[in-house]
């Protein structure tokens, strides 16, 4: 451990305060302790940056040709010289000590303008978490909208149609067919249409101009109440589904419709 004695001597030391003897005396004592070379370290960081924050002073031409004849006079006696340089060193550590007192001034100072800044860019980055919740939700308002239109535009081109009973025998029949254009898929709902003959089936066509013949959309069964469901697929590209019709076929379908044999139809 390094007592006073020792701490003002390296305080001297670093201030190049010490008579050349002395110097050579506590280099020697430095190069056998690593503390107290970790301790001299200290002591001229410190001094160099409080010698960094003091601006240069240029003497006078009067007080710089004053100084160089006091040094060609004889020197004084080396006990006085002595007698000095240990006063200085009384003084050093009082020195050191305010000097620390002043930096730690400036360093609060610079920690108070590090704070400001910090607290702009914090008010900064709330303003930008706000202005992207803003965007958030308007990317979100605007999907929906999206969405709806593309609901809307999905409605626009399904065709639904009612089919109407065309037999007398089966008045109260009735049916309804959803086409979806764009996905070129539908589903019939069929309610009071008896079960039809054994050996025979229910067949769905759809009538587009663009086909000189309706367009087979494949067969469907009915339960004994004489309703059903199904999904169906037409067997062409549909460009524009006009009408719908059910006729009674052979089991399995016919290729083309029997007319005479229509038991609902509509548009």
């Amino acid at each position: 451990m390094i007592d006073e004695r020792t701490e003002e001597l390296a305080s001297a030391y670093v201030l190049g305060a010490l008579e050349p003897e002395e110097a050579r005396s506590f280099e020697r004592q430095l190069d056998q302790d690593a503390e107290l070379r970790q301790f001299v370290a200290e002591l001229r960081s410190v001094t160099q940056a409080i010698a960094g924050t003091s601006p240069g002073v240029e003497p006078s031409p009067g007080l710089r040709t004053r100084l160089l004849l006091e040094f060609d006079e004889e020197a004084p006696p080396k006990r006085a010289t002595v007698a000095r340089s240990r006063s200085f060193v009384q003084v050093a550590p009082w020195a050191i000590a305010a000097s620390f007192a002043a930096l730690c001034v400036v360093f609060g100072v610079q920690t108070h303008g590090l704070q400001q800044q910090l607290d702009v860019r914090q008010h900064r980055i709330e303003e930008l978490v706000q202005i992207a919740d803003t965007l958030r939700n308007e990317r979100t308002d605007l999907r929906q909208t999206v969405e709806s239109l593309e609901q809307s535009n999905r409605l626009a081109n399904m065709r639904i149609a009612v089919m109407s009973a065309q037999l007398r025998a089966d008045p109260k029949a009735v049916a309804v067919s959803v086409w979806d254009n764009d996905r070129q898929a539908g589903v019939v709902v069929v309610h009071h249409l008896k079960p039809p003959p054994a050996g025979k089936d229910y067949q769905l066509w759809i009538i587009d101009p663009r086909y000189p013949s309706p367009v087979d959309a494949g067969v469907f069964k009915v339960d004994a109440a004489g309703d059903g469901r199904a999904d169906f697929t037409a067997r062409r590209p549909i460009e524009s589904a006009r009408q719908f019709a059910v006729t009674e076929e052979v089991q399995g379908g016919s290729p083309v419709p029997t007319v005479s044999a229509t038991v609902l139809a509509g548009a």
